[in-house]
């Protein structure tokens, strides 16, 4: 199963979210983790801006090998949730 075929299987749709201003995706999101393809380059403190518009840093980022998992490789990206507001503004 490739990364494509396993974010179908698991979301009604696929979102696509921008890491440093680039188009990556198709990712899923879930709260404070985003599963994103295994070619997406996003070191810790990188700004990702969700499908609605806010902006997250990431806290950490992981490379998830298949290792006979049955999952595909990919990236996963632990964000700080509650930090920033949309358009990467602070909250007061």
């Amino acid at each position: 199963m490739n990364w494509l075929e396993f974010t179908l299987l698991h979301a009604e749709t696929p979102r696509t979210v921008h890491v440093d201003g680039a188009e990556v995706g198709p990712c899923l999101v879930k709260e404070r983790v985003i599963f994103c393809p295994p070619d997406t380059v996003a070191a810790p403190g990188t700004r990702v801006t969700l499908p609605g518009g806010r902006a997250v840093r990431v806290r950490n980022a992981v490379f998830m090998d298949a290792c006979g998992t049955g999952l595909p490789e990919h990236w996963q990206l632990d964000v700080e949730a509650d930090r920033y507001c949309h358009a990467g503004r602070k909250r007061v």
